[in-house]
Parts: structure tokens; C-alpha cells; sequence
């Protein structure tokens, strides 16, 4: 078995990456941190999940060298006190959060707050896995991508890596659920405001928007800018990222969707979705479902792509990456089905 342990385990991220290793055939939960309610047994936090007798630990570098695996379930800025503690821990760790994205300079820029080591951040591998499967094979640190990161960067680079789409004029529209605000209650997701309620928030200054740009330019090799908007919908979970771009040569609507199955034939968690695409497709599950439609009248297309920002967008991926590092199935642990209902 791959041992592994959660920092973080209490949030949102932390408690679906043990709902997910707990169900793996081949992952082991084997330490659960947090610092907040260290002492506290597991099964006393969630008396709804089968935890066994796990009881929450402090963060401790010795608690840590027995696993093979530590997922960093915690908050940007957070992630980064115990990375710059992990310089001698010689087993894989995956980052959840944004403390290792970014280049230094970009993460001040964006997140307003001091970066880890430039050299740490260096080593490690962005964990797009459909398009970096190769790095993370042999990667020792993993920096899972953000929520929106996801779902847009695998609508537009099938069209970016074949110059198929003008890189300098992308406008996106996405939505997500409350989830991926994180659990701390503020003004925004207090449900009062929240429930009934569609509120734009951080206007241009998205923390994924130099991230889906960074993604763009390391895979393609493309200069891209992003207009991105962000939306917080009354709902628990799910992403749908709505992408307006402008073609470079004229194709039919069929061959617009071709180019997203050639790019995706063999992904296991990639659909294109034919019809009208719902959150709630995907809701649950690891998928990304993606369709492209062509506006005649405009001669623009609209890239649709939609996942669940607690799946695909965090934990889940965050599995898809440790089995591709392990030599594991891709899917293994990940074949749960959406919900829809």
C-alpha cells in the first residue's frame, strides 16, 4: 500500500481527498494533520465516514517521513509554512493550493503575500495531467492546478497548441459553486447572501488568471492574455467555464469539435459532451466535459467546459496525479459516476 497523509484534512479539499483515498484500493490514509483541531479523532468530525481510529495530529516533519504521499489540503499562503519545512522529506508531496504555481515575482504580484523559495517553487511539476503526464511521472513535489485553471486551460489548449485560436483576444466567463470558496464563512458565502443570489467577485484580479496564462505559455509555447470573470453560484460544487475566442482559419462546427476529440481521444476523464452542457454532468466525478460551438452570425466560438471544482478541479486530480506518479491505473480510485440528481 502507498501510504499517505492529509495537512488540512478539516476543509473542504482535505475531508473529499479522504472520501477518495479511503475508497482506493491501493492509497492509505496513515496520518491526518491539522493544527486547529489536533487531538480531535477523525471519527468525531465526520461520524457520516468510515475513518477507522485516526486521530487529528499538529504538523510535525518527523510525523511525516513514514509516508510515501502528503497532500497539503490547506489554504495558499498556509501551504507554504510547512513547504519550507519538507526540504528533507523524501516522499512526493501534492500541493493544493496556489504556494507553488507561480513564479515568484507572479505570486506576489497576485496573491499580495511573500513567496516560497524560489528554488522550491522551481522543482515543482504543474499538475495539469492530460498535458504533463510525462513530468509527473518522476516528480517528487506536484502543484495541483487551481479550479478554474482547470476547467479553462483544458477547453483552450487543444486550440492554442495548433494556433487554431487567437491567443491575445480570450474572454472567459466561469462559475462556481460555494465549495470553492474554502469553508471559512465570509460576507460572500454566508448564506443569507449567497443562497438565491449570483455574485461576481475578484474583478480581473483572479489569482488563476496569470496561472491559466502561465499554463498556456509552458505547454504551447503561446503569449496568451485572459480576460477572465468569475461568478459564485448557490450551489455546493461544480465549475462551468464559458470561453469566447476568435478563430484564426474557418472551419465547420463539426471540425471545431473534431479538434477537441483528436486532442482527447485517449483521456479517460476528458468527454466532449454533445447538447447543452450542465454543471451537473460532471458533478461528482473526475470528468471534464467540453464542447465548442461555432456562431455563425459573429464567427466566433464558444468553448464550454465544465467540471467539479472539488473533483477535477482539486482533490480528485490531485489522486489522477499520485496514480500517474505511482505507475498506477490513471483511473483507479476515480471511477465514481455524477451525481446529476
Amino acid at each position: 500500500m502507498i501510504t499517505c497523509g492529509i495537512v488540512g484534512v478539516t476543509g473542504y479539499a482535505g475531508m473529499e481527498l479522504l472520501k477518495l483515498i479511503t475508497a482506493h484500493p491501493r492509497l492509505q490514509v496513515a496520518c491526518v494533520m491539522s493544527d486547529s483541531s489536533a487531538g480531535n479523532r477523525l471519527s468525531d468530525l465526520y461520524p457520516w465516514m468510515e475513518t477507522g481510529a485516526l486521530t487529528l495530529e499538529p504538523f510535525n516533519v518527523e510525523n511525516v517521513k513514514r509516508l510515501d504521499v502528503l497532500f497539503l489540503a490547506t489554504p495558499s499562503g498556509v501551504s507554504s509554512q510547512y513547504i519550507e519545512l519538507l526540504d528533507t522529506f523524501e516522499g512526493v508531496v501534492v500541493d493544493l493550493s496556489g504556494d507553488l504555481r507561480l513564479t515568484s515575482e507572479a505570486y506576489t504580484t497576485w496573491y499580495n503575500r511573500a513567496p516560497v523559495k524560489a528554488s522550491t517553487q522551481a522543482k515543482a511539476v504543474y499538475g495539469l495531467t492530460e498535458w504533463n503526464r510525462e513530468s509527473v511521472q518522476t516528480a517528487s513535489w506536484i502543484s495541483n492546478p487551481g479550479c478554474y485553471a482547470t476547467a479553462v486551460s483544458l477547453g483552450l489548449l487543444p486550440f492554442l497548441h495548433d494556433s487554431l485560436i487567437e491567443p491575445d483576444d480570450i474572454i472567459v466567463s466561469a462559475c462556481s459553486g460555494i465549495t470553492g470558496a474554502g469553508k471559512a464563512l465570509s460576507a460572500k458565502t454566508h448564506h443569507a447572501r449567497s443562497n438565491e443570489n449570483v455574485q461576481l467577485y475578484k474583478i480581473h484580479t483572479h489569482q488563476h488568471i496569470p496561472e491559466i496564462e502561465q499554463t498556456i505559455r509552458q505547454l504551447t509555447g503561446v503569449e496568451a492574455t485572459v480576460s477572465l470573470s468569475t461568478h459564485l453560484l448557490p450551489i455546493n460544487r461544480g465549475i462551468m467555464a464559458t470561453m469566447h475566442v476568435v478563430p484564426t482559419v474557418e472551419q465547420t462546427e463539426a471540425e471545431w469539435v473534431d479538434v477537441l476529440h483528436r486532442a482527447y481521444k485517449t483521456e479517460p476523464f476528458i468527454r466532449v459532451q454533445q447538447g447543452e452542457p450542465e454543471i451537473r454532468t460532471a458533478v461528482g466525478s473526475n470528468y471534464c466535459d467540453l464542447w465548442v460551438y461555432k456562431d455563425q452570425r459573429t464567427g466566433r466560438l464558444t468553448i464550454v467546459s465544465v467540471i467539479d471544482n472539488m473533483q477535477k478541479g482539486a482533490a480528485g486530480q490531485a489522486i489522477q496525479n499520485v496514480n500517474v506518479r505511482f505507475g498506477l491505473a490513471e483511473t483507479l480510485g476515480l471511477n465514481a459516476q455524477p451525481q446529476y440528481i
